[in-house]
């Protein structure tokens, strides 16, 4: 014999999930309505001008690099997904300057490519104790990389010697290491 409150508990249940399922296939998976753009940051806005000053003065060098990179760095909040998606550098800013490592990466790339910098940047995907890590390797004007990781200084800083790359790409190749190919590899300085 069926309990009758059972009965009435599993055809709510029925209700519910029909009433989910509709909402889900009229406004998209776990959808709150169209993404608003969050207003241009002011802090961001005057680091691109007073940077592209910088370079017309200056010129591209290291410090210029790091200054860079480390301002980004304190502009950006670090946030895990449960769902790994790539932001662009659109959907990053639209999310307040929020993302995973390789959403900062893709940020940081694209700014430095927007302000003209004239030599390689890449993403290095490497394998770290906790898990796998976006960092940006940059080439320097006297053919040097350096490698820079892209989190916020708030977040536990990872040792470089315990990186392993995966793979390494741009906008032109993709390098995939195997094992015994990365030796080349100095993790020894990274910023």
């Amino acid at each position: 014999m069926v309990n009758p409150d059972e009965e009435t508990s599993v055809r709510g249940a029925k209700w519910y999930m029909l009433a989910v399922l509709l909402f889900v296939l009229t406004y998209g998976c776990a959808s709150t309505g169209p993404d608003k753009p969050a207003p241009p940051n002011p802090v961001y806005r005057e680091m691109i001008k007073e940077w592209q000053l910088r370079i017309q003065r200056e010129g591209w060098s290291e410090d210029l690099i790091h200054s860079i990179l480390f301002q980004f760095r304190t502009i950006a909040t670090y946030r895990t997904e449960a769902v790994d998606h790539w932001d662009t550098p659109k959907e990053f800013m639209r999310r307040g300057f929020s993302g995973d490592c390789e959403d900062i990466a893709i940020f940081m790339m694209g700014n430095l490519k927007y302000l003209g910098y004239p030599y390689k940047i890449r993403i290095v995907i490497v394998r770290a104790i906790l898990g796998d890590h976006a960092m940006l390797r940059i080439e320097m004007a006297d053919g040097r990389w350096i490698l820079y990781d892209v989190v916020p200084p708030s977040v536990p800083v990872r040792r470089p010697l315990l990186f392993r790359p995966i793979v390494e790409f741009d906008d032109k190749q993709v390098n995939w290491f195997y094992a015994g190919e990365w030796e080349y590899y100095r993790f020894s300085k990274a910023y």
